[in-house]
């Protein structure tokens, strides 16, 4: 059983990872 500790630092590491793609992504297209 997964915890709900993991499921909140999973869900904040895949949004900062999402934040950071995104934000290399519109650098890299500028």
């Amino acid at each position: 059983m997964i915890l709900d500790s993991q499921v909140y630092t999973s869900l904040m590491v895949a949004l900062l990872a999402s934040v950071l793609a995104i934000r290399l992504g519109t650098t890299l297209y500028q």
